[in-house]
């Protein structure tokens, strides 16, 4: 199953549009590329689960994650961005190992520092169907 966008994507941006970027690194599947953006002390967050506290440990999730999946990438719905502050909603479409895809909502929040890092990435999405046995 794939979701499609119903509506051209809401954009709201003041400043440069680096959520972009960010969104195309984490879509490559290159951990240093991602990993680069990341504040020594960056918080993730998946949905409700226990925060994912500093740098190092965030690329082991990352690792761990991006192992369950063969892909994924993001449709840009709509996006707040605010100087260093980005709240993006996305149609994600994750490929299984198996070759089967299914797009999914997600809410996006990001945060950087002063020094262009991101040191805030709180990621609202149900993973269940996800890891279902594609039909």
């Amino acid at each position: 199953m794939i979701t499609e966008a119903i509506n051209e994507p809401t954009i709201a941006i003041d400043g440069d549009d680096w959520a972009a970027d960010f969104f195309r690194d984490a879509d490559s599947f290159d951990i240093d590329r991602l990993a680069g953006w990341f504040a020594d002390d960056v918080e993730v967050r998946f949905g409700n689960q226990p925060a994912i506290l500093g740098a190092a440990n965030a690329r082991e999730a990352f690792v761990g994650f991006w192992s369950g999946i063969k892909g994924m990438r993001h449709q840009r719905e709509s996006l707040v961005l605010l100087g260093d502050m980005a709240t993006q909603m996305s149609i994600v479409t994750y490929t299984r190992h198996d070759g089967s895809e299914i797009g999914m909502p997600v809410a996006s929040h990001l945060r950087r520092t002063s020094a262009k890092k991101i040191d805030r990435l709180w990621i609202f999405i149900d993973m269940a169907p996800l890891f279902e046995m594609a039909a």
